[in-house]
């Protein structure tokens, strides 16, 4: 059926011929296609032009796809908006709109495909027509001010040309219907429309995310619900960790991000394994991620751990949990660096009353027969306890050490200030070994929950190893205690 001109007062909307433009973009990008398509409608007009966009005219109840054939058969000028962060798929190889037009093509010469990007143009595009449109990350800090005052868009500007040549075919359109070349308003010059464009674009841009900025060492741990209770307290050796945001949340443990990423929960512990901190660190991250699971958030966040070079303690903090309903669970936990408050007063008097405390509270812990931790009362514990007990246990080890390391008291030649090397070297001596099995022993019986036999056996020897402790080192916490204590007399002046 052959296309009759229509009278003029029949122009608004003819069936004749029509210049026909496809706007293709990755959903990402939506806002700075339709800014393209407002003012390109503009350029061109509405009557015997047709900007599409596929939000604009799909319909329900039909293929999707086949509607999208159907404009990309009749169009003229395929457009493929890109930002140039990231290669979206819909702009990839198997981008099927850019296949298909690319298809159109080969039989249409005077068809047009052409990208325009904002940062750098999208691969598909590579020996095609590419125009950026010089709005760079600089240009994203400027004001909407000056960016206005700096924006200068010529008539040779290429889209400006490439607009101009679209409202020739235009042109070539209405003056074959018999209307000859019809008026165009100020509003319609190509240099006008670029500039409306990029504006819009640089308007919808300062909207958008700079930077996202992740300085706390941060982890994500993923596994899926099934795995987590099946392994019923643990976590599952399957289960992914990946570092998070440029924090180098895996110096944590003597790893570094740059390995190979994400790392399984079974092979993260293989690479651990040497450290004397493993337990402590197997252990806080279970702890954490197992207490907000299964379908409530009761987070065990008062875990504490220490980082493998002894310099750093870190609190555990469960930020959120994702469900997705493909039955995968994301764990996303912080390390909170715990800083120290800053001391003021005399360095060798501060020293001393830190020291003092420290080993104030060594003979709390594991020297005095009514301490939760002494070997007599860890051993009339009852079994089904002790899991508790043992994390608290290795809980208050990690803070000793923190404490010590915040004091400056990590290095054996403060205590030189208080005592003689051969207590220092005996106190090491006794101290030492029995705190490595003591983290042993605990990381034991913590991975024994629930096996109340087991667990009992190991209380029996995690009791050992206090009794000994308490009979090997009381007597040099004692002289260490008199030393300190008759030095800070000496401190205080007589009135």
């Amino acid at each position: 059926m052959s296309e009759a001109a229509p009278a003029v007062g029949a122009l608004v909307q003819p069936t004749a011929r029509r210049f026909r433009v496809f706007i293709s973009y990755a959903s990402e990008d939506y806002a700075i296609a339709d800014a393209i398509r407002n003012r390109l409608s503009l350029a061109l007009g509405d009557v015997f032009a047709e900007v599409n966009i596929d939000r604009r005219f799909l319909q329900p109840g039909s293929d999707f796809k086949k509607q999208i054939q159907s404009k990309l058969k009749v169009t003229d000028v395929f457009i493929i908006v890109f930002t140039g962060d990231t290669e979206k798929e819909s702009h990839g190889y198997t981008g099927w709109e850019v296949g298909y037009f690319d298809h159109i093509m080969e039989n249409s010469p005077d068809k047009m495909k052409v990208a325009l990007y904002v940062h750098q143009p999208p691969a598909i595009t590579a020996g095609d027509q590419g125009i950026g449109m010089d709005i760079g990350r600089d240009k994203l800090l400027l004001t909407a001010t000056e960016f206005e005052d700096g924006l200068s868009v010529s008539a040779e500007d290429p889209i400006c040309q490439m607009v101009g040549k679209w409202q020739l075919s235009i042109d070539e359109i209405t003056k074959a219907l018999g209307f000859g070349v019809l008026p165009r308003k100020p509003e319609q010059d190509p240099v006008a429309c670029v500039r409306g464009i990029k504006s819009d674009i640089f308007t919808y841009l300062k909207t958008t995310i700079q930077d996202t900025l992740k300085p706390q060492k941060q982890i994500t741990i993923r596994a899926t619900r099934a795995a987590l209770e099946k392994e019923d307290g643990n976590l599952p050796g399957d289960a992914l960790i990946k570092p998070v945001g440029a924090g180098g949340s895996m110096d944590i443990f003597g790893l570094s991000d740059t390995e190979t990423m994400p790392i399984t929960w079974e092979r993260f512990l293989q690479k651990i394994s040497a450290s004397n901190y493993y337990n402590s660190w197997r252990d806080a991250i279970t702890s954490v991620v197992m207490s907000s699971f299964p379908d409530h958030i009761n987070v065990d966040n008062s875990q504490i751990i220490v980082s493998s070079d002894d310099k750093r303690a870190y609190r555990l903090i469960l930020t959120t949990v994702v469900k997705y309903y493909n039955d995968i669970y994301d764990f996303n936990i912080y390390f909170v660096d715990m800083l120290s408050r800053p001391d003021y007063g005399d360095e060798s008097t501060t020293l001393l009353l830190k020291g003092l405390e420290l080993v104030c509270r060594f003979r709390f812990m594991f020297l005095e027969d009514t301490s939760p931790f002494s070997g007599g009362v860890v051993l009339v514990t009852p079994p089904e306890r002790m899991v508790e007990i043992a994390s608290r246990l290795l809980k208050e080890l990690n803070l000793l050490k923190k404490d010590s390391r915040d004091a400056g008291l990590d290095d054996p030649a403060k205590w030189r200030n208080f005592v003689t090397w051969e207590v220092l070297l005996e106190m090491a001596k006794e101290y030492r070994p029995r705190e490595i099995q003591m983290r042993s022993k605990i990381g034991q019986i913590v991975q024994s929950k629930g096996n109340f036999e087991s667990i009992a056996s190991m209380q029996k020897e995690l009791a050992a190893i206090l009794n000994e402790l308490q009979e090997k080192v009381r007597p040099l916490n004692t002289s260490l205690l008199k030393e300190m204590t008759r030095k800070l007399d000496e401190l205080v002046p007589v009135s």
